[in-house]
């Protein structure tokens, strides 16, 4: 799901640029000109949106998830098996 999001933010930046490159062809106040210039805005607006839902994804997948389950110890060995790897550590 991020690498689709990314990649749309990154279709939607160049589209920025291809537009504001095409509405400096259109003579200064046009109609031409101030509506490339407001596809240029809602495109930016839309690419940022993306990009904050993209860093939201990616610092939610960075943070250590903790689950906290009735019942579950988070001890995996037995305490002889700790005792015995303590010893070989030494």
């Amino acid at each position: 799901m991020i690498f689709a999001i990314t990649a749309h933010a990154g279709e939607r930046e160049a589209h920025i640029r291809e537009v504001e490159q095409l509405s400096q062809r259109f003579p200064e106040g046009s109609f031409g000109r101030r509506n490339r210039q407001a596809i240029a805005a809602h495109e930016t607006r839309v690419a940022t949106r993306l990009r904050a839902v993209e860093r939201a994804y990616r610092t939610a997948n960075e943070r250590p998830i903790a689950f906290n389950t009735p019942g579950f110890t988070r001890e995996r060995h037995s305490p002889e098996h700790l005792a015995d790897r303590e010893i070989e550590l030494e």
